[in-house]
């Protein structure tokens, strides 16, 4: 066994500079990376579009629009039920001040190892924080949404700017490979687009699904706003493992607060475990896991890279990209290691699995 320090010393240094301009050109690359995949989704429907007689800008401008369309009517949905919410909150408060009550009362009477607590000490520090943050909260809420409506403008312009130039943009890269290699290279940058055309897909159709179940579930139990909550916590599903326990906390806490019998947010908890375990077990695997093919080790450490190095974002968009980093380091021979490092571990039982299934099809080919 030989080891060439030279050689290591370039592939750390190279993935040091690779991460330093992930982390400092994060405005650039975030919306640029959401942008790519956003193309991916939709580069299927404006191929369509193409062949049905329409022209290549029209045909993004359309489905640019059914995009929003659809987004703006999901967005009103969410304002409605929030405004409602919004209404309600000095009835909010009023509650908040009545279980914290309840909870401290239980706690001086009932434990004993601690010193009991001063109720009213407690409470006017919480009637301060709300009364003092009421404004900071408002001004946060714009800023937040002022960016956010700003983030999405400039990631519209780079997905039509990326559909539009997308035959350029293959064609350029496809330079880069030697001209034996070329159609080699085509089936790479095919499968990296593939990878994450299916995983949003995917994710779209596993937020839709988890949307709706929440929203039964929560509508069976009594819950209000179930549809706010129940979508809000398909949506957090975006983020893996953190995002499914997020969005059950939200409604659990709602319950706890908003109702006076504790069967409410056990019921929250019951119906969002069972709804995860369904998830996690039977919906994920066949929607979006199969799709990825990453092991668990990698799946963690994408999911806090990305929360280290892009926040909220990167834990969004690691996943794909280390699935897309897979299938092009298997299409490379002296980068055949990682692509098996990252990808899951094919038993014998399933090769044998799979050989047999491309014999069974290619029988069948002959018998036809």
């Amino acid at each position: 066994m030989n080891i060439s320090f030279s050689k290591l010393f370039y592939a750390i240094a190279s993935i040091v500079g690779i991460v330093a301009i992930m982390h400092f050109a994060k405005v650039i690359l975030v919306p640029i990376c959401f942008a790519m995949l956003f193309a991916f989704i939709l580069y299927p429907m404006v191929k369509w579009l193409s062949k049905k007689g329409v022209k290549k800008v029209l045909g993004i401008i359309l489905t640019l629009a059914g995009v929003f369309v659809l987004f703006s009517g999901v967005l009103v949905l969410f304002s409605a039920q929030i405004i409602n919410m919004a209404s309600q909150y000095s009835n909010f408060l009023d509650k908040l001040r009545e279980t914290l009550e309840t909870s401290v009362k239980f706690l001086n009477d009932k434990v004993q190892i601690i010193p009991d607590i001063e109720t009213e000490t407690i409470l006017d520090r919480l009637s301060h924080l709300f009364s003092d943050s009421s404004f900071l909260i408002i001004s946060d809420t714009v800023s937040v949404t002022g960016s956010f409506f700003s983030f999405l403008v400039l990631a519209s312009i780079y997905t039509f700017l990326i559909l539009f130039y997308s035959e350029h943009l293959t064609e350029a890269l496809t330079r880069f490979a030697h001209k034996r290699k070329r159609r080699s290279y085509i089936n790479m940058l095919r499968e990296v687009q593939q990878v994450g055309q299916q995983y949003f897909t995917g994710m779209l159709l596993l937020i839709l699904v988890l949307g709706i179940l929440n929203t039964v579930g929560l509508l069976i139990l009594g819950m209000d706003y179930a549809f706010f909550f129940g979508f809000l916590a398909a949506l957090l599903a975006i983020i893996p493992y953190v995002g499914t326990t997020l969005g059950g906390l939200i409604p659990t806490i709602y319950a706890f607060i908003a109702f006076d019998s504790y069967w409410y947010p056990l019921g929250v908890i019951l119906i969002f475990w069972f709804i995860q375990f369904i998830e996690g077990n039977f919906l994920n695997p066949k929607i979006v896991g199969g799709n990825m093919q990453i092991n668990a080790l990698f799946s963690i450490f994408s999911l806090i890279a990305g929360g280290v190095l892009w926040g909220i974002a990167g834990m969004i968009l690691f996943l794909p990209m280390v699935a897309m980093l897979k299938v092009i380091c298997s299409h490379y021979e002296e980068l055949e290691p990682v692509a098996s490092l990252i990808g899951e571990r094919i038993t014998e039982v399933q090769r044998m699995e799979e050989e047999k299934g491309v014999i069974e099809k290619v029988l069948s080919k002959i018998k036809k």
